[in-house]
């Protein structure tokens, strides 16, 4: 009896600890920014938005999207949202097309800061203009 009860200890104790859940790598932030894109008060649909986390400094329209952190897209009313985003100071760049007005191609930037002890959810209008 003895030699089952040493085995049966460690056995159930084993049993037991696999049933803890497991630790997460990360806990997700509690943060969004939500655009509406507008040009001339009508929304702009299919407009993509990209986004540079922790930047001084405005990136230029000019750069590769792989140069941005994270992009999205907005929806047939201009609206689009990404979520989570790290806290601290961003930029967002918006390149879309306007087939009502012309040149059809459209633009526009925004920086942004998001902190949870502050602004952890924003929602905003980013008004886009023609490319030149």
């Amino acid at each position: 009896m003895k030699r089952i009860k040493n085995v049966f200890v460690p056995l159930s104790f084993a049993l037991l600890a696999g049933c803890a859940p497991d630790v997460p790598d990360s806990i997700p932030l509690p943060t969004q920014i939500c655009v509406r894109t507008l040009h001339h008060t009508w929304p702009i649909s299919d407009c993509t938005v990209y986004v540079k986390y922790n930047a001084d400094s405005f990136p230029g329209y000019n750069q590769p999207g792989a140069y941005f952190d994270a992009v999205f897209k907005t929806d047939k009313d201009g609206r689009g949202c990404i979520k989570p985003v790290p806290e601290g100071r961003h930029w967002l760049v918006a390149i879309g097309y306007d087939s009502l007005y012309y040149p059809h191609d459209v633009i526009g930037n925004m920086p942004v800061t998001i902190a949870l002890d502050g602004v952890a959810k924003l929602d905003t209008i980013i008004y886009v203009t023609e490319k030149h």
